[in-house]
């Protein structure tokens, strides 16, 4: 668990006591219709699940996607609407980012399953975890960040990866960028290297024995 200054607990790994060693994966900030179905592509070649916290805003423009993401059983969490740093809004504000969201995804695939909400650039409150317990929704964090984000390079992404990871850690990667961030890079390049070395970590963390899994049923 990860804990915030005594006040508030957010998931951040998963105990895994189990032989197959859980390890999930999780992406941020689509979906993107450049980087996104190149991401889905790798994990339907490896065949295994992963978890896209996505922007409602580009869920709405992008819906094909989010019923690609359900139809090739990958579970579509709550990233907010437009991906403002919550610990800095309003009370009606994180309400409105939150449910929107929500609204946004349910209505470009009514299957969806919303279980989890992940707060952009991981800043929790006591208001974040209310407005999503009370939408039905469990609160997720990370336990291993490669800092995709950054293009560090791919061998750098994999080895940090394969650095940090243990039985039940939630990993961090990006399929997307947030609003505030689109334009600083050369948009179909921007993830490029998150997409491939997602092609290398699977395999690896294979060799290793870890199990790439879907994240349990929140309690």
């Amino acid at each position: 668990m990860t804990y915030l200054e005594g006040l508030c607990e957010v998931r951040s790994e998963y105990a895994d006591r189990t032989e197959d060693r859980g390890v999930y994966l999780t992406f941020d900030d689509g979906p993107d219709p450049l980087c996104t179905p190149d991401v889905l592509d790798v994990l339907a070649e490896h065949r295994v699940p992963a978890t896209f916290f996505v922007i409602g805003a580009y869920a709405a423009d992008q819906p094909k996607l989010i019923r690609r993401m359900i139809a090739e059983g990958h579970e579509v969490a709550n990233h907010t609407m437009t991906h403002p740093d919550l610990s800095r809004c309003e009370l009606t504000e994180v309400q409105y980012e939150i449910r929107a969201a929500s609204r946004v995804i349910k209505m470009a695939c009514p299957q969806a399953q919303l279980r989890h909400m992940r707060a952009p650039y991981g800043m929790w409150s006591e208001e974040v975890l209310t407005t999503s317990a009370r939408a039905g929704l469990a609160a997720l964090h990370w336990s291993v960040d490669p800092r995709d984000w950054s293009r560090p390079g791919v061998n750098a992404i994999v080895d940090a990866v394969l650095a940090s990871v243990r039985a039940g850690a939630i990993v961090l990667l990006h399929d997307g960028c947030p609003p505030e961030e689109l334009g600083r890079a050369t948009h179909a390049r921007v993830r490029d290297q998150t997409v491939l070395a997602l092609s290398h970590l699977i395999p690896a963390l294979h060799r290793r024995g870890f199990s790439i899994r879907s994240l349990p049923q929140p309690h």
